[in-house]
């Protein structure tokens, strides 16, 4: 019998004194120009398994980028992975990685220690960082139904993240005496069968506050409003997404408890199969005129 592994990963906020976080910038600089030359490597040969790929391109990455043996392995599974996900797609561009882009790791190249410190590998050898962790956080990496597995070292807005991944093996389904049916749409962003409607109101109220706060900050264009632009970057995008995880989590909660699967509304192709009208704004927004920014002094 197959056994099949759930997986969840865990976002924790790392700290780092100024040496070492140099020490991690420089290494993501040299792991993504190791990533994209394998990736390059794959896309030509039309290589995408990680064992063929390593007898190719080890040798060049070690000696032309400075990496550890473990850290050159990591930039091979990425590129690999990267090159395999884009053929599947039917992409026909080769897949690059930014300067900036995540560092993955193994077990062999972090590790985690006591009092909530990481071990992590670069070109000049370990640092030593903090994890600053919340209730959450704290919560699932010290349940030790679940496994720790690698983790992907993100830079965003100048903050450095470690994702770490947890695995464990799925438990058997229960046979299910029914199907629960999700409709999604954007006035009602999820209806189930049972006639229950999950309003999506709240968050078109949302978007149209920002938009007018966006408004007047792009008019203002001071130093302070281009400040709180910035601040407020991806807030949106972050509201919108706890919201569709809290509705997820009652439509599961509510399957599990009528012993029932869950059967979503198939988005495929949905651009092709129909028009939806994206952003639903108030009329008097719709005649704004288009904003003139000042280069600042």
């Amino acid at each position: 019998m197959i056994q099949t592994l759930s997986t969840r990963t865990v976002c924790c906020k790392l700290s780092l004194d100024a040496d070492a976080a140099a020490a991690i910038r420089a290494t993501a600089v040299q792991f993504n120009a190791a990533a994209t030359y394998c990736a390059s490597v794959a896309w030509q040969e039309r290589i995408t398994n990680k064992n063929k790929l390593h007898h190719v391109v080890y040798g060049p990455t070690r000696s032309a980028y400075g990496l550890g043996a473990q850290l050159a392995c990591c930039a091979r599974d990425k590129a690999a992975e990267a090159v395999r996900a884009a053929r599947a797609n039917g992409s026909e561009t080769c897949p690059t990685f930014q300067p900036d882009s995540s560092i993955r790791y193994d077990a062999r190249t972090y590790r985690l220690m006591s009092l909530d410190r990481v071990s992590l590998n670069t070109l000049t050898g370990r640092v030593m960082g903090q994890l600053l962790l919340g209730e959450f956080q704290r919560r699932h990496l010290y349940d030790t139904s679940w496994n720790i597995g690698g983790a992907e070292l993100v830079q965003r807005d100048g903050q450095l993240y470690l994702h770490i991944t947890q695995t464990k093996l799925t438990p058997t389904p229960d046979e299910p005496t029914g199907f629960l049916g999700i409709d999604l749409g954007i006035v009602n962003l999820a209806a189930d069968s049972a006639g229950e409607t999950y309003s999506g109101a709240q968050v078109q109220q949302v978007r149209a506050r920002r938009f007018q706060h966006r408004q007047r900050l792009q008019q203002a264009n001071t130093r302070r409003a281009r400040w709180r632009l910035r601040k407020n970057a991806r807030c949106e995008a972050r509201f919108q997404r706890d919201v569709n995880h809290c509705i997820s989590k009652k439509l599961v909660a509510k399957a599990r408890t009528a012993r029932k699967a869950l059967a979503v509304e198939d988005l495929t192709k949905i651009r092709e199969r129909g028009t939806v009208q994206r952003a639903q704004h108030q009329p008097h927004l719709c005649r704004v005129r288009p904003l003139r920014y000042k280069e600042p002094r």
